[in-house]
């Protein structure tokens, strides 16, 4: 728009203009020139004058800041599933918890890595645990129950049991008396990994009595059983 005005505005001036103004003020300018010159006063360069330009700004904003240098982690580095259990599950949930990734042709099943609902069903001379998923089945006015797979189904999973495994029994460790949160349906007392094998070992000794194995959160990381909490209803199994 400026360089619009200033032509149209040229095209206005009288003929009769005197042709020696622009030599006048050509001269002012030389002139101005070398009073700066003299007095040493150099005009800026264009990297001090100029604004920054879009791929500067990118250039400038790509940088690290001094948090990034120092090492701190990158919260978009999330830690494996091995070091970080899932969520625990609802406690009554009416679904089998699936690992979709597991690939049960290959024989010997791998841990199931977070916390499951699921039942220990038995436990091998060096500690080696089977442990299955559960879900709870509610019938007309019952209580309801927990069902494991059906007969024949492969999903199953094998991890040896921690030295150092945290196990909270709902029916006190001698399976007498009731310890569990009423607020939770959780077990509260703290027993021994020889009483969470020898449970298990009774409850799978006895062929096809289902309800005998407890229903608990298992909780499995870096391959190893490291918690086992029982979960209390009225019905038992």
């Amino acid at each position: 728009m400026k360089n619009s005005t200033s032509r149209a505005w040229t095209r206005l001036v009288p003929a009769l203009t005197a042709p020696a103004a622009p030599r006048r003020r050509g001269a002012a300018l030389a002139l101005l020139a070398a009073v700066a010159l003299a007095s040493g006063c150099a005009p800026e360069t264009a990297s001090k004058t100029a604004p920054a330009t879009p791929a500067a700004a990118a250039s400038s904003a790509s940088v690290p800041s001094a948090s990034a240098s120092t090492g701190a982690q990158d919260p978009a580095a999330e830690p494996t599933p091995a070091s970080a259990p899932a969520a625990t599950p609802e406690l009554f949930g009416t679904e089998f918890q699936a690992a979709p990734e597991h690939d049960w042709s290959k024989g010997r099943p791998p841990p199931f890595e977070g916390v499951l609902r699921g039942w220990l069903t038995d436990v091998d001379d060096n500690g080696v645990a089977e442990y299955r998923p559960i879900r709870f089945v509610q019938r007309g006015g019952e209580d309801g129950h927990f069902d494991g797979p059906e007969e024949g189904d492969v999903v199953r999973y094998l991890a040896p049991i921690a030295e150092d495994v945290r196990f909270l029994a709902d029916s006190g460790c001698d399976g007498a008396s009731q310890t569990y949160d009423k607020a939770t349906s959780l077990g509260t007392e703290s027993c021994s990994r020889q009483t969470l094998i020898d449970n298990v070992r009774e409850a799978a000794s006895l062929t096809g009595v289902e309800g005998l194995h407890r229903p608990a959160l298992i909780t499995t990381e870096n391959g190893r059983i490291t918690k086992v909490v029982e979960i209390f209803w009225q019905g038992g199994g």
